[in-house]
Parts: C-alpha cells; sequence; structure tokens
C-alpha cells in the first residue's frame, strides 16, 4: 500500500512529551520566579499547553533550576483525532511544529523554535489496514530543540519527543468498575492496569478537614492486606533467627 493508500478514516493518537528545558542565563533572569509552561503548536490540533501546575500534585513542589539552567517537566499532553491516511501523510509532508516558552500567564514567547518534521507514516498505515495486531513502532520526532528569543539570540534547549501513532479504525477495551478504581485492558493483551484517582498530602487534608468521605486508596489497602500482615511476622522470625546466629 503507497502513502496514499486507503480511504476510510482511521483513529491517530498524537503526543506530545517535554523531558527538560534547559535555558541561558539570560532568560533564566526574565523567568525569576515566575511558573514556566511549554506551549506546542501541530496542524489544526488544539493548542498543546503544558506546566507543572497543570497537576495539583506538582503545585506544591515548584520547578527547582539546577545550576546549568535545567527545568524538568516530565509533563506530556495526547489528543486522538481522526483522519484519511492520505491527508494525514500529505498533511505531515509540508507540516512544522511550533514550540513556545513562555512564562504562564503571558502571551509573549521568551523563547520559541519551529521545527521541520521528517519521515513519513506509510508502514502505520499500511500494517493498520493489513496486519492490526502487529503495528510498527509509531511516527516520531524526539531531541534537544534549539531555542531562540525574539531577537533570533540562542536561548536554550528542548528536551520534547512527538509521536503520532496510528490505532486503526477501532479501538476495544476491556474494563471491570470498582468502587474507587476501574482496571482495564487492552483485547488479547495479558497485562491489566488499575486506574484510581490521585488524592496529593495537602488536597487530602483540606478534604478531611471538610469531613469529606475520601475514597479508600488502592495502594493502602494493599499495604494493610491480610497477606502481607501474614508475612511480616514470618520475616521477623527470620531476622530472629539471624541475629541468635551471630551472637553465637
Amino acid at each position: 500500500m503507497s502513502c496514499f493508500g486507503g480511504q476510510y478514516k482511521q483513529i491517530y493518537l498524537a503526543e506530545v512529551l517535554v523531558e527538560k528545558l534547559q535555558l541561558t542565563p539570560n532568560r533564566i533572569k526574565e523567568i525569576d520566579d515566575e511558573a514556566v509552561a511549554i506551549k506546542v503548536k501541530l496542524l489544526d490540533f488544539p493548542l498543546f499547553e503544558m506546566a507543572r501546575e497543570d497537576f495539583e500534585s506538582l503545585k506544591k513542589s515548584p520547578a527547582v533550576i539546577d545550576k546549568d539552567g535545567i527545568i524538568r517537566f516530565s509533563i506530556g499532553r495526547s489528543c486522538l483525532f481522526i483522519r484519511k491516511p492520505k491527508d494525514l501523510v500529505e498533511e505531515l509532508r509540508t507540516a512544522s511544529v511550533g514550540i513556545g516558552v513562555f512564562r504562564v500567564g503571558d502571551t509573549f514567547p521568551l523563547a520559541e523554535s519551529i521545527v521541520k518534521l521528517s519521515g513519513c507514516l506509510c508502514d502505520q498505515v499500511a500494517m493498520s489496514t493489513n496486519d492490526p495486531e502487529n503495528m510498527p513502532k509509531p511516527f516520531s520526532v524526539k531531541g534537544g530543540f534549539h531555542l531562540l528569543d525574539p531577537g533570533e539570540n540562542p536561548s536554550g534547549v528542548l528536551d520534547m519527543e512527538l509521536k503520532i501513532t496510528c490505532l486503526g479504525r477501532f479501538v476495544t477495551t476491556k474494563y471491570e468498575l470498582r468502587p474507587s478504581f476501574f482496571v482495564f485492558k487492552k483485547e488479547n493483551d495479558m497485562r491489566e492496569f488499575c486506574v484510581e484517582r490521585n488524592i496529593p498530602p495537602h488536597v487530602r487534608e483540606d478534604l478531611l478537614k471538610e469531613d469529606y468521605a475520601l475514597p479508600e486508596s488502592i495502594h493502602e489497602k494493599f499495604m494493610a492486606s491480610a497477606d502481607l500482615k501474614e508475612l511480616a511476622p514470618e520475616k521477623n522470625k527470620k531476622k530472629a533467627k539471624k541475629k541468635g546466629k551471630n551472637a553465637r
């Protein structure tokens, strides 16, 4: 199948992962103590905007700029969309990715970059139609992208990865609902995944003050399980025996 084969629309997953940002001393001075956001624009997708402040669990642990001017993110965004394969291939051939570094709340970038895409989705398109059980690796663009300020002066490097994965025409998922979490797995996959609500410590404290009934955590439930309680005495007995032998 050529790049232009396939008239049916396919489901795709676009992912943007920001690993870390390294800025020059001048840009660091401009940031001061403000939070930093990374904005990424691709095709006609909604703007991908990523900041540590997006997550309650990170709000109480502000980004730390180390001595090399590095801010670590490990934060990403994803977007599901549909396209005819030939349309997407053609769009990506001429597309570029716009990247901007902003102080949260600002509309004018501290630094930015334009990245040309390379590669092709031909294998993804062909195998999603002919052999959906054995999909190739996603289309991926990864690296350290050099940033320029509005005056086109070098301003740093952004370590980021962009992936586009073809999921075929359908996606099926098996799941089981529980009172405070759910379990899911893909079709014909032995692996199972468990998802529960994340309640950061500072949020938990506020909820407890309001007498809010908190859901039982899977982790807490596991740690309190009878099996582990039974194992604990056995471990203590073994430790006691070892101490006795050493004393002799």
